[in-house]
């Protein structure tokens, strides 16, 4: 994630709404990957923020569809949280700011994404609450998941004493909105990337048969997850569960390194990496940054920023996935 400035000349950070030297509300330009002052903006007519960001403050994008009130980003929404209860509204903020961080990824890499608007195969998610922590809704258990593109997630996620909570008790070493997010775009673009017999094969030999019974698996992975030993060539514990499941997972991480990497190039080129047309030093940079990170976070006194061991095995996943994204 780059940095940008305004025309003031001040550095703002993705997440910024306001110019903390000469005060003006600013916004991201998702067609352009620029971020501009309102004043600026009002020399050019045909932008305007999102709705959302008007009406509730959760969104810093401009709109780039002359026929929508919704930036790209929240023009994927299929369901909200309850904006009349004030915590919610607060998880809601969190949640696309997540999911705009997202979609910027997947915009700097080229990927296709279209909402269920404009193709029923599209993209679309649903931020829903359940019983649990809403006794008066509909839904007794929402789990965060995938579906035809339809990604949902509990927005009880988005309440970090309530997701830290589920990680200890779940044994996870990282779980994040952001992490949440992009390991479910990862069953999305799945569909899309794999779309022939030869890169199908290639998938099955490394993560193995996608056609395995997932409900079987995935049954058998929560009802035996204490006594199953991680395997340490796979990325995570929960990658063993299927070979969707290890795919979804290493795409996530391919995009914690992509943005990650480009966060740190911002500050100095040694560390990080803006391009990706040389992946090996891509990765040989990754490494040497998630070293860095971890040892940091140790000095504040808090756990690894990136608790995880790339084996070989995980690095051919993730170069295959590389080749996917950017085949030339």
């Amino acid at each position: 994630m780059k940095n940008f400035r305004c025309d003031c000349g001040q550095i703002l950070f993705f997440e910024n709404t306001l110019c903390l030297s000469c005060g003006n509300q600013v916004g991201f330009d998702p067609s352009a990957s620029k971020m501009y002052s309102i004043a600026e903006s009002d020399q050019q007519p045909k932008h305007q923020l999102c709705k959302n960001s008007i009406d509730y403050n959760v969104c810093n994008w401009f709109v780039t569809d002359s026929i929508s009130a919704y930036c790209v980003s929240c023009r994927l929404n299929h369901t909200i949280p309850n904006l009349l209860r004030p915590e919610r509204r607060r998880w809601w903020k969190s949640l696309e700011r997540a999911k705009r961080r997202l979609i910027y990824s997947l915009i700097s890499l080229k990927l296709p994404i279209l909402g269920k608007a404009a193709d029923p195969k599209g993209l679309a998610f649903s931020f829903i609450e359940d019983q649990r922590t809403n006794p008066a809704v509909f839904e007794k258990h929402v789990l965060t998941g995938h579906n035809d593109g339809h990604i949902t997630v509990n927005i009880a996620e988005a309440d970090t004493v309530n997701r830290e909570k589920t990680r200890a008790f779940t044994g996870e070493s990282y779980r994040t909105l952001l992490g949440h997010l992009r390991h479910e775009s990862g069953h999305y673009y799945f569909s899309i990337l794999i779309n022939n017999n030869e890169l199908l094969q290639q998938f099955r030999e490394l993560f193995g048969d996608e056609t395995a019974d997932y409900d079987a698996a995935l049954k058998h992975y929560y009802a035996n997850k204490k006594s199953i030993a991680h395997d340490s060539t796979m990325i995570s514990h929960y990658a063993q569960s299927h070979p969707q499941e290890d795919w979804a997972e290493v795409w996530s991480h391919y995009l914690h390194m992509v943005d990650t990497l480009d966060t740190a190039a911002e500050f100095d080129d040694k560390l990080g990496s803006s391009q990706l047309d040389d992946f090996e030093e891509t990765l040989n940079k990754w490494s040497r940054l998630a070293i860095m990170l971890n040892a940091l976070n140790r000095s504040m006194g808090l756990e690894d920023a990136y608790p995880f061991v790339l084996s070989e095995l995980t690095l051919k996943k993730l170069r295959f996935i590389h080749g996917l994204i950017c085949p030339n």
